[in-house]
């Protein structure tokens, strides 16, 4: 992929995660418990991450997501949690990726090579999303009673992981065949 065509897709992408943080904000979650989310914007995250060839371009997506996400939608005041979950949560997300990259055709044996798909990757991405940013207000707070809450987090953040990854997988179907040159991507 040409350095031009790179930063057009990061951009884009980035512009995806905001636009997706903004549906998000304006969609009231229940029951109202703090850090529950849909997590829509990790979907421009994972499409970068999986299909751009790059943790770099992907990273950039996350960072471009998290900063102005804050700024316009939550405030500053949760910077730090978003930037605790965002960070791990890419970072394992990032390990999953290159070591179980997108495959594209079939094997000579006619069935689909074996690998994590985006959901799976995306589901372990919020689970350990909602894990780092518990850590980070029970620290933050001081109040370690805030940990009594990661199960159902832990819970959530799976779920909606996953539902994410299941969108990413149906997006690499459809735009997958326009980034065949990326190392992520194995042809058969």
């Amino acid at each position: 992929m040409t350095l031009s065509k790179k930063v057009t897709v990061a951009a884009l992408l980035a512009g995806l995660a905001v636009l997706l943080g903004y549906v998000e904000y304006l969609i009231p979650v229940v029951p109202p418990i703090a850090g529950i989310k849909l997590g829509l914007g990790n979907i421009a995250v994972l499409m970068a991450l999986r299909l751009c060839g790059s943790e770099t371009t992907a990273a950039g997506v996350m960072l471009t997501k998290i900063l102005i996400s804050s700024a316009l939608f939550s405030g500053m005041g949760g910077l730090p949690y978003s930037l605790a979950g965002g960070a791990t949560s890419f970072f394992i997300m990032a390990v999953l990726c290159r070591r179980y990259p997108v495959t594209v055709g079939v094997s000579k044996t006619g069935k689909e090579a074996s690998r994590l798909s985006a959901a799976g990757v995306s589901a372990a991405g919020g689970a350990v999303h909602m894990i780092s940013q518990t850590v980070v207000a029970a620290w933050m707070t001081a109040t370690w009673g805030v940990l009594s809450l990661l199960p159902i987090l832990l819970a959530v953040g799976t779920l909606t992981g996953l539902i994410n990854g299941v969108i990413v997988n149906m997006m690499e179907c459809r735009v997958g065949h326009f980034f065949y040159k990326n190392p992520f991507i194995k042809r058969k």
